[in-house]
């Protein structure tokens, strides 16, 4: 009873009596007698190629690929290929290598140099991809080959020809340098544009941003003179009651000075008056005051005088009869006026 042992990146097929199983990977299994087996590996697997072929233009071309898959399906796989130990994938990367050289050969057959160097990665690997699949996974027709395809590609081609390459390598570089300076014209031209757009753009920002704000701000004054109209209509009343009382307080106040101006005007005439009186009465006072004085000098001067007066001196007597004449009235109305009422005469 023979013992077997598949790793984790195998699986075990053991086949008896016409049936055909997967032990699963990573097992340690006796087999009974007469039981065949095979080993699958199951991590994935690569199959490179590599061809020469002219191009439509007669340009040899060398190209090199690679495939890369996985057996999903080991039973399918062990039905079609020949899955022996030591080389149980040698069979399926044959038949992919010559699937891929089959239809590159075609395809580049009709494709120019230029075609094939710029369709590498795009003509190229989707012709290789499509015939894989289709090869792999044929439909109800014929059994599926149990690989799942996960990288077909055409990874390098080469210029045969020396020269012609090195020439070619001159062209393309000579290309590439020119359309990097177109590249960097453009760049420029865009960068320019995407500045002035840029600044465009913040002008217009600004622009909607001034007139936001101008718009809030007019908005912003519409509210405040609203709010301020209503408020002097609620306060024009009030205003109005304010200013009447003021002007009542003024109209009192004023009212009060123009009195007091009367009053100060009554007491400076009423003591220019007064004034006036005390004057008067000084006046009139001062002659009763100093008539007594005049009478008493008068008698005393003329007290004792010897008034006859005869000869040379006569004539003076007689002028000065009438002086003393005047005084002696002047003393009696004096002395009448202040009730003193006498009798004595001057001059007799």
């Amino acid at each position: 009873m023979p013992f077997v042992r598949a790793l984790p990146n195998q699986y075990l097929l053991a086949g008896r009596g016409g049936r055909l199983e997967n032990r699963g990977s990573a097992v340690h299994v006796f087999l009974r007698p007469g039981t065949v087996y095979v080993l699958v590996p199951s991590t994935k697997q690569e199959a490179a190629f590599e061809f020469t072929q002219e191009t439509r233009d007669g340009i040899p071309l060398r190209f090199k690929g690679i495939v890369m898959y996985r057996i999903t399906d080991p039973v399918a796989a062990a039905r079609v290929f020949e899955l022996r130990t030591g080389a149980e994938t040698a069979q399926i990367n044959a038949l992919l290598t010559h699937i891929c050289l089959g239809e590159l050969r075609h395809a580049v057959s009709h494709m120019t140099m230029t075609e094939c160097i710029e369709g590498r990665k795009t003509t190229l690997t989707t012709v290789i991809t499509d015939a894989l699949e289709a090869a792999v996974h044929p439909g109800e027709k014929s059994g599926d080959w149990g690989l799942t395809i996960e990288v077909a590609q055409v990874a390098q081609v080469f210029i045969v020809d020396a020269e012609l390459r090195h020439q070619l390598e001159a062209e393309v570089r000579n290309e590439i340098r020119l359309r990097s300076g177109q590249s960097d014209v453009r760049t420029d031209e865009q960068i320019r544009l995407a500045e002035a757009t840029s600044r465009d753009r913040l002008a217009d920002q600004q622009l909607a941003s001034d007139r936001e704000a101008l718009r809030r701000s007019e908005e912003l004054f519409a509210v405040e003179m609203t709010a301020r109209q209503a408020r002097i209509r609620a306060e024009a009343p009030v205003r109005q009651l304010r200013l009447r009382q003021e002007l009542e307080l003024l109209q009192q106040e004023l009212d009060v000075q123009q009195l007091r101006n009367q009053v100060r005007a009554l007491r400076v005439e009423h003591d220019l008056n007064r004034s006036r009186v005390e004057q008067e009465l000084r006046r009139e006072i001062l002659p009763l005051e100093q008539a007594p004085r005049i009478v008493e000098a008068a008698s005393d001067i003329l007290r004792g005088a010897n008034l006859s007066v005869y000869g040379d001196d006569a004539g003076l007597v007689g002028h000065l009869a009438p002086i003393i004449d005047a005084v002696s009235r002047a003393a009696n109305r004096t002395l009448d006026a202040a009730g003193m009422g006498g009798n004595d005469s001057v001059g007799d």
